[in-house]
């Protein structure tokens, strides 16, 4: 457990020093690299400055932002698959491989260690905990010899009564000759196992395990009682229904929650900076068209719409996303960005770029938009905040994301099934949801009151 810990905060202080030190170096030496002014506006770093002045929202910035980027390297803290393995002179290393199958979605780059190749008998994956157990301990390789000399002496006892009887069926006649082609598989077994106690021995065989062993999806049905199982040493928060740790379900669950948010929220933004912007530029009948059309659009309820498309069919983490976005994630950001565009169009600065013979587009995303941000900066925590909130909801009612996806919305569901006999089910996912949405709202409110022009208007 102290070994955890210590871990844990040397985890935490790596992704804040790639966070906030690295990512933000690389980004501005790219930037300069690649001819970019990469110094902010006065008038922005006033904004920044007031922001880092206000210590609960910028603290909470710190948090979450250092948890996000963290959360993407789960599958090298919080994993049932080790880091690395060795027998012999092969060697590999899982958890990699399932990140880079992740990251390289698009591409089918999944394969697996046979437990062959690792001194386990099968062609399946190998056995990481029992691996890991043999390296503890070669004396498991003892106990499955004796399980496998017991089969082998049940076999041969089948293959006499064979031999003693007679053979008048063609049924009769197969059955012997299965078992006895069985036989050699098990002296082939034993030989695997003899060989892997013999390197294990040796210290030819080495494993890795990741910080937290364990992944979401891995059913720990061979913990003492039946799930789901209260908090214990191993499993710091207890296991489900289906004995999946609550830890690990946690911690992918807070990277799917936050990734969903932020993606509906910057493609809605993007759609509706858009269009606002085409509506609150060009004006007249363009602008009334495109309002009645929104109008109309909007009146759709979007979470019973979401609900008789997910009964017929299985949604998924893209669909989802669509289905918000195209629904009406983008029409609130819409009205805020016409009247935007209203206002800075009749400014001087516009009326100079276009007597300078700048395009339309150019006027709208060069010089009209720059001006223009306060809306999305503001609302953008608040934002991510509903898209949490939304995404939780469709998983606790059953039309989110897929059976078997880390969610907390599924757990919290869980939870409400369980609340008298086993009440951490429901207190862990609606803490950390609660932790979550506290310290984006933190984020919100600091952004809102650095990005307010009405604190300086004042007379004091």
């Amino acid at each position: 457990m102290t070994g955890q810990f210590i871990g844990a905060i040397i985890v935490l202080a790596a992704g804040y020093l790639l966070t906030h030190k690295l990512v933000p170096a690389v980004i501005l030496r790219a930037g300069l690299a690649l001819g970019f002014d990469m110094k902010p506006a006065p008038h922005w770093q006033k904004r920044f400055s007031r922001f880092r002045g206000m210590k609960r929202g910028y603290y909470s910035f710190l948090i979450i932002t250092t948890l996000f980027v963290t959360s993407f390297f789960l599958e090298f803290i919080v994993n049932s698959k080790p880091l690395m393995i060795r027998y012999e002179s092969r060697v590999s290393f899982p958890a990699f491989r399932e990140w880079s199958d992740k990251l390289f979605f698009f591409a089918d780059l999944r394969r697996m260690e046979r437990k062959a190749d690792f001194g386990q008998v099968g062609d399946d994956e190998v056995d990481y905990r029992l691996f890991a157990a043999a390296k503890k301990d070669p004396s498991v390789f003892d106990r499955q010899l004796e399980l496998l000399r017991a089969e082998r002496a049940d076999f041969e006892k089948q293959v006499a009564a064979y031999r003693t009887a007679r053979l008048s069926t063609p049924e009769e006649k197969q059955d012997y000759a299965d078992l006895r082609a069985v036989l050699p598989v098990i002296d082939a077994d034993m030989a695997l196992v003899e060989r892997a106690r013999g390197v294990f021995a040796a210290g030819r065989a080495s494993i890795i395990m990741p910080l937290y062993p364990y992944a979401p999806r891995e059913h720990l049905l061979d913990l003492p009682g039946t799930p789901p199982h209260r908090p214990n040493k191993t499993n710091l928060l207890g296991t489900d229904d289906s004995g999946a740790d609550v830890f690990a379900q946690l911690a992918y669950g807070f990277r799917i929650s936050l990734s969903f948010a932020l993606i509906v929220s910057v493609t809605g933004y993007i759609i509706g900076i858009i269009i606002g912007g085409v509506m609150g530029y060009f004006g007249g009948w363009t602008d009334i068209l495109i309002q009645r059309v929104i109008e109309i659009w909007a009146s759709i309820p979007f979470l019973f719409t979401i609900m008789i498309i997910a009964s017929i069919v299985q949604p998924t983490f893209g669909l989802l996303v669509g289905l918000l976005v195209v629904l009406h994630g983008w029409i609130g950001m819409t009205y805020y960005m016409r009247g935007e565009f209203y206002r800075e169009k009749a400014r001087d600065y516009v009326h100079a770029a276009e007597a300078m013979g700048a395009t339309d587009w150019s006027v709208m995303m060069k010089h009209i938009l720059p001006n223009s941000l306060v809306p999305i900066v503001t609302f953008a925590p608040f934002a991510i905040v509903a898209y949490i909130g939304q995404l939780v909801s469709l998983d606790f009612l059953g039309f989110g994301l897929p059976v078997g996806t880390p969610s907390w919305g599924s757990l919290i569901s869980q939870g409400m099934q369980y609340i008298k006999l086993y009440p951490n089910l429901i207190l862990t996912p609606s803490i950390a949801l609660a932790v979550t949405l506290f310290l984006v709202v933190q984020i919100g409110e600091a952004v809102r009151e650095a990005f307010d022009p009405k604190v300086f208007s004042r007379l004091r």
